[in-house]
């Protein structure tokens, strides 16, 4: 029986690779995952940490003709392909270092309560032990006249009590006899030192079993081997079978203290799950807000250098009338200095916006040399689609917060663990009385180490009480467990007012950017009156050229200053949904658009 344990353990350590191990952890993290993911909604339900390679962009359109707007980095873009938001986002989601971590933190964490889970599964264990002996041992050995001078006075006798010879001629000769052979030394032993060469070898096997009530479970069966391979060739081999069951009735007893470390592994793995999940909503919003930074900045190209190109085309103008006695040549200076000021402008903004597109391309986790560029159609659309309205009151934008909220439901679920806590410690303060019940059974004999005899078992049933009279330490954990409850419920205040703030601060973002965007509308129409004004006027040589700046400059100023009102609305409107916890995220780390008419599913606990 222990040579088959020994065999199929050898054969399962053998057959038990790496790849599946990894495949085997993989497997019972994942079904965690999918077990919990119903308590965090909007969770991805493909989770994997498993990285993609780098994507493939074949499909996506390139750019063929050089945009003057970017001047001597124009020739770089040709060639490049053209990622819109929704590729953009789900390349982030896959290649993102930052959004790679946190799936792979969340991984760990589950992997850990495998452990926990593990605890209160039979538990196995096994061993093989063999050694090879030699030991050397004294033999007294007498030589053969030795052992005729040692038996020559009883022969002396028997030969006496034959012939009829008396008693004490007989006891004579003997002792003459024995004298002579003392004298001679015929009668000792000599002492010989022998090899004596052994094999033994001992197997255990044990399971061992955790109750979630506080109770452990033993068993263990070992046998030991010992032959003598020289000398007196002997062997012998014996088993023993034992098991003990132990059970809590005080301290250490029941499923709410017993199995807390296991209730607490569940519950953080949960909360980690939440975590992750708010997580994908924020990343969404980063990479958009990012995506959309960078088109802000390549239209900020695109006005300073039209920008530029208007002063040129005044000054050119200027020139002309200044040459004619039409125009001051003080006015021709003015515009110069201007579309010097321009074409500095232009270049600062060529340069930002070139490395605003390396620190996005890091950004979604693709190398800084990556032939992209970002779709300007996507800011296009905005322009053309305006402003959503949104109605909804900031009273109820904060109801459906507190109720949809998933860092707001760990807050929550933690106060439950700190009450638990309480009750842990005060059962710590209990004296430990458990109950033992053991037993064991030998095998028969020496040679029969595969039977047991179980009608010569033993048993014992006892009870082990420890009075633990110092209690300075359990007192002191009881009294920490009793402030940090009162502290994780005013934990909890903190984040429901935090929560209030955040959608409350949300809102007013949202429709400060609306009032934003109004008004950078208006000042985009009032400047380009301004610059047709200026320009009609200085084609009749009336305008003045402060006048021409100034209007040039405050297009250009409102342009820009329209497009970043834009792109601010739209990420406050996603931060808006965010703080309410309804931001739906998909599995490409597209968002789905929020009606007024708001649904939302409270988490499970």
């Amino acid at each position: 029986m222990s040579l088959l344990l020994v065999a199929v353990t050898i054969l399962l350590a053998v057959g038990c690779s790496t790849t599946r191990y990894r495949e085997s952890a993989d497997r019972e993290v994942y079904g965690i995952i999918q077990e919990k993911t119903p308590m965090a909604p909007n969770m991805d339900a493909e989770f994997t940490i498993e990285q993609d390679e780098l994507p493939d962009l074949s499909e996506c359109p390139t750019i063929t003709d050089p945009d003057p707007a970017l001047g001597d980095a124009a020739d770089s873009e040709v060639g490049a392909h053209v990622i819109s938001l929704e590729r953009a986002l789900a390349i982030a989601v896959r290649h993102n270092r930052g959004y790679q971590a946190r799936k792979e933190s969340l991984y760990l964490s589950a992997l850990s309560l495998t452990l926990d889970r593990h605890r209160y599964t039979p538990i196995f264990s096994g061993g093989v032990s063999g050694s090879y002996d030699g030991t050397t041992r004294d033999v007294a050995r007498l030589s053969t006249t030795g052992a005729i001078a040692q038996a020559a006075p009883e022969l002396v006798r028997d030969l006496g009590a034959l012939t009829g010879t008396p008693a004490d001629l007989l006891s004579r000769y003997a002792t003459i006899v024995n004298e002579a052979a003392t004298l001679t030394e015929l009668n000792q032993p000599s002492v010989e030192v022998i090899d004596e060469n052994s094999v033994s070898g001992r197997t255990s096997f044990g399971m061992g079993l955790l109750l979630k009530g506080g109770g452990q479970i033993a068993i263990d069966l070992t046998s030991n081997f010992l032959r003598y391979i020289t000398g007196d060739p002997r062997e012998s081999a014996t088993s023993a079978l034992t098991g003990s069951i132990t059970q809590p009735l005080l301290r250490g007893a029941g499923s709410k203290v017993a199995a807390e470390r296991l209730t607490q592994a569940e519950r953080d793995v949960l909360y980690d799950l939440r975590s992750f999940t708010r997580y994908r909503k924020e990343f969404t919003v980063q990479i958009a807000s990012q995506y959309y930074g960078v088109l802000q900045a390549r239209d900020a190209v695109t006005n300073n250098y039209q920008s530029y190109l208007a002063f040129q085309r005044s000054a050119e103008r200027d020139r002309a009338m200044v040459a004619e006695g039409k125009r001051k040549r003080s006015d021709l200076g003015r515009v110069q200095q201007a579309e010097l000021n321009a074409q500095n402008g232009w270049s600062n903004s060529v340069r930002n916006y070139r490395r605003q597109m390396d620190e996005f391309k890091i950004q979604l986790g693709l190398p800084v040399d990556a032939p992209i560029t970002l779709d300007q159609g996507e800011l296009q659309t905005l322009h053309e689609a305006g402003l959503r309205e949104w109605t909804i009151d900031p009273d109820d934008a904060v109801e459906v917060a507190l109720v949809s909220r998933l860092d707001l439901y760990n807050v929550r679920d933690q106060v439950d663990d700190a009450g638990r806590q309480v009750e842990v410690a005060s059962n710590a303060l209990l004296p430990q009385l458990d109950v033992i019940l053991f037993g064991a059974v030998d095998s028969r004999d020496e040679n029969r180490f595969q039977e047991f005899d179980f009608e010569r078992a033993r048993w014992s049933l006892g009870a082990d009480l420890d009075l633990a009279l110092d209690r300075k330490a359990e007192r002191n954990s009881f009294r920490s467990a009793l402030i940090a409850f009162e502290r994780s419920r005013r934990d909890l205040d903190q984040a429901i007012d935090e929560v209030k703030l955040d959608v409350r601060e949300a809102w007013r973002a949202l429709d400060q950017a609306r009032i934003t965007y109004e008004v950078r509308r208006l000042g985009v129409e009032i400047n380009s009156d301004r610059v047709e004004e200026q320009a009609l006027l200085a084609e009749l040589g009336q305008g003045d050229a402060l006048n021409l700046v100034d209007a040039q400059n405050d297009l250009t100023s409102a342009q820009n200053d329209l497009t970043s009102a834009l792109v601010q609305h739209t990420i406050a409107r996603l931060a808006f949904w965010r703080d309410m916890g309804i931001l739906y995220i998909k599995k490409n780390g597209q968002w789905e658009e929020v009606t007024d008419d708001v649904e939302y599913a409270a988490p499970a606990s």
